[in-house]
């Protein structure tokens, strides 16, 4: 353990502080009540700001380790006669669960619901961390949070690429699965402002499209929803890709 966790834990600059010095600035001025109570200005302007990020780390370092040790290193670090330092030690119990109880062959904690009363099985708190085993007294990390969280990253969906930018005349894009070469050409300026936009057929969309991107799909069918990196522009030809030219790209992943 680090000889200055004291120091790492509790020194940061502390919140608050609205009301410089004492208050007497404040008392003084012209916008006071015309009464003040005796505490007027002077109450509690600040509060302690511990970063206790390196008491945790340092305690999840500890597992695999009897509780009795890690506890006894952590009282040598942190002076529990100093009232800030020992404020340290309420804040254990936030990641370390120590009055885990053995029930029916399984480890269970108090729940926080119900006043804490109820025993639950420790595969269903997730919310514990850490925990010390009540018949070996080691500490020991909680595997169905971690497994929680795997299943959490596993699940979450990863975001598919749906287009490539070549260069301003060629991109790709992903359509049913499959990769296409599309190449874009640019629309005619407009005349005027009243002047309608001219109509172009965008080969990936399906339909005509007009300069602003309004789409004139015939009664009855619906255009391919597709966005390109430059304005005004459309799609003159496309070519299904290959799974070697994807390769050569996107990897084996593709």
């Amino acid at each position: 353990m680090r000889d200055d966790m004291d120091k790492v834990i509790v020194e940061r600059p502390r919140r608050g502080g609205g009301v410089q010095g004492d208050g007497r600035a404040w008392r003084n001025s012209k916008e006071r009540g015309s009464h003040l109570g005796m505490k007027r200005g002077y109450g509690r302007t600040k509060w302690l700001n511990e970063n206790l990020a390196p008491l945790k780390r340092w305690l999840h370092k500890q597992v695999h380790r009897p509780w009795d040790k890690v506890y006894a290193e952590l009282c040598s670090g942190i002076d529990r006669r100093s009232t800030v330092q020992a404020h340290i030690f309420e804040h254990i119990d936030d990641f370390v669960v120590r009055d885990a109880v053995m029930r029916d062959g399984e480890v269970r904690v108090r729940s926080h619901r119900w006043g804490g009363n109820l025993h639950v099985p420790l595969r269903d708190a997730l919310r514990v961390e850490l925990f010390v085993h009540p018949v070996t007294g080691i500490l020991l990390p909680n595997r169905a949070r971690l497994k929680a969280r795997q299943n959490r990253a596993a699940n979450k969906p990863k975001a598919v690429i749906a287009r490539i930018v070549i260069d301003d005349a060629i991109e790709w894009h992903l359509v049913d699965g499959c990769w296409f070469e599309v190449r874009l050409a640019p629309f005619p300026e407009s005349k005027g402002a009243g002047a309608k936009d001219e109509k172009r057929y965008d080969v990936l969309r399906g339909c005509l499209v007009t300069r602003r991107g309004v789409c004139h799909a015939p009664v009855g069918t619906a255009c391919r929803q597709v966005t390109y990196a430059q304005d005004f522009v459309y799609a003159v030809a496309k070519r299904q890709l290959s799974r070697r030219e994807v390769r050569a790209r996107l990897g084996d992943g593709a």
